[in-house]
């Protein structure tokens, strides 16, 4: 798990954020179009809400997001 800290491109205290990195490639990546048309994913904020820079996403989101992308076991 990754520590929040001070976003370095601006001053303002609100602005946090978390370095991550890759554990391993998606060996099929999943697009957008493909996370819409997924019903088992219509509660996501990402199809609910558009574009998020950072959102959550439930343990089953995740694991079908994983599955799309041929990504199993998920991380």
């Amino acid at each position: 798990c990754a520590l929040a800290h001070q976003d370095s491109t601006t001053d303002d205290p609100r602005w946090e954020c978390v370095d991550i990195r890759a554990v391993r490639d998606v060996p099929k990546p999943v697009t957008l179009e493909q996370v819409k048309a997924n019903p088992k994913l219509a509660e996501m904020a990402l199809v609910r809400l558009g574009r998020l820079s950072v959102q959550p996403v439930t343990p089953a989101e995740w694991k079908e997001v994983c599955r799309m992308g041929d990504l199993t076991p998920a991380p």
